[in-house]
């Protein structure tokens, strides 16, 4: 931007012209009136250098994940993109069905509901095409292994749980290169373990953080999911803010209350893309905010409205490695697809 600026003030320069720029916009005076090309190029020079930031994410809506008989109406959901065959399974909390949608955004094939004791929270699919499901009942867990065919082939749980995390209690799932991430939002626990469930590494997010313990029970998670360097990603809505996480326990966090663009009401899913960008879902302002790898702010789309690019209670977030973003919604508007174009 600076250099774009310089280049600027150098050409009105050298046309004897002047420029002076201020935080709330742009004045140029002229001492001549038919410099008509000095003013083009120095407003291009100068439009670009402003705006650079905001057009190196430029996300158009693609469709709303549907059937034959039109969008899927979801409420509650949970959901879970196979890069490995570009199909979205959505875990439909409210059913207990797993919906299987093909890179088109169309379902194909549906299963789950009565399939497992307890209920299903979350979904994802490991890279050989199994589909894993964690299941809730009361004070117990387990992660359902199914086939393709959405058959259970296998149970199990946790073991070697590290020591402080004896009453740990999923309610969140991921999975990333053969690895399962799970976290306890209540506790605000996460442990990592292999594809068998043995567990590797657990991380006590209040500890990690330095909060007060005693403020554990009024603490939550909102968003969580898992990006490809293995990076934790999760939001803590009731004091507006945003972490990275990474493997070696480093945390990173951004975020500042407010109603203006690039500030958290209610923060919900977070995700990241292949770039470094940060994708943020705010439930109360009803847009995603978009952040570069550094936690600068860059854009947010969407806003409150029934436009199919309109966005009503933005809870989670996912993205594919196609560029495409998922956000599922309140108020029955189902998963809306957006693509991510970038220079």
């Amino acid at each position: 931007m600076q250099n774009s600026l310089e280049n600027a003030r150098q050409f009105l320069r050298e046309t004897g012209e002047k420029i002076k720029v201020k935080k709330t916009g742009i004045k140029i005076f002229f001492k001549r009136q038919n410099l008509l090309k000095s003013m083009w190029v120095a407003g291009l020079l100068l439009w670009g250098s402003v705006f650079c930031a905001e057009a190196a994410v430029n996300p158009a809506f693609l469709y709303t994940l549907s059937n034959f008989s039109g969008p899927v109406s979801f409420g509650r959901v949970s959901f879970f993109v196979d890069e490995e065959r570009n199909e979205t399974y959505v875990l439909d909390l409210g059913t207990g069905l797993i919906r299987i949608f093909d890179s088109h955004g169309m379902e194909v094939y549906q299963f789950g509901e009565e399939v497992v004791t307890g209920r299903l929270v979350d979904v994802a699919v490991e890279k050989n095409g199994d589909i894993l499901g964690l299941s809730k009942s009361i004070g117990k867990y387990s992660i359902v292994r199914f086939n393709f065919r959405g058959q259970p082939v296998s149970t199990f749980g946790l073991r070697n749980l590290p020591a402080g995390f004896s009453g740990f209690s999923p309610d969140r799932m991921g999975y990333r290169n053969g690895r399962l991430y799970l976290l306890d939002s209540s506790a605000l626990k996460i442990v990592t373990a292999d594809a068998a469930g043995r567990a590797q590494k657990g991380y006590d997010l209040v500890a990690l953080l330095e909060f007060d313990e005693k403020k554990r029970s009024a603490l939550d998670v909102g968003g969580f999911s898992v990006d490809r360097q293995g990076n934790m990603l999760f939001t803590i809505p009731v004091i507006f803010a945003a972490y990275s996480l990474s493997a070696d326990g480093k945390v990173r966090g951004f975020g500042k209350p407010g109603s203006a663009p690039g500030k958290f009401g209610v923060v919900g899913g977070i995700a990241a893309d292949g770039r470094g960008n940060y994708y943020v879902a705010d439930r109360l302002r009803c847009v995603v905010l978009v952040f570069d790898k550094d936690f600068n702010f860059l854009s947010e789309f969407g806003y409150r409205g029934t436009r199919p690019q309109n966005l009503i209670g933005p809870t989670d977030l996912v993205l594919d490695n196609k560029n495409r973003l998922y956000v599922s919604q309140v108020r029955k508007r189902g998963v809306s697809v957006f693509e991510i174009r970038t220079p």
